[in-house]
């Protein structure tokens, strides 16, 4: 009988234990999945920045040249 009961009890402390190591790991791998995605939107708001300061640059660039003259034409 006491054979039993510590047969048992240590199942339920294996199990006990094996969930707890679950539940950690589950916690680093939603932790892990966070630090992945902010690092996801920070690298992409630093790549959209310089992507519109540098269509802005080339606006300013077009702007400040000026319009291309036209040929007349001959008269035939």
């Amino acid at each position: 009988m006491a054979t039993q009961d510590s047969t048992a009890r240590g199942q339920a402390e294996t199990r006990a234990a094996r969930a707890q190591m679950q539940a950690e790991m589950a916690a680093q791998a939603w932790a892990d999945l966070a630090t992945a995605e902010r690092s996801r939107d920070d690298n992409t708001a630093r790549l959209k920045a310089l992507r519109l300061a540098r269509e802005a640059e080339a606006e300013a660039v077009a702007a400040a040249k000026p319009a291309p003259k036209t040929r007349a034409k001959k008269k035939a």
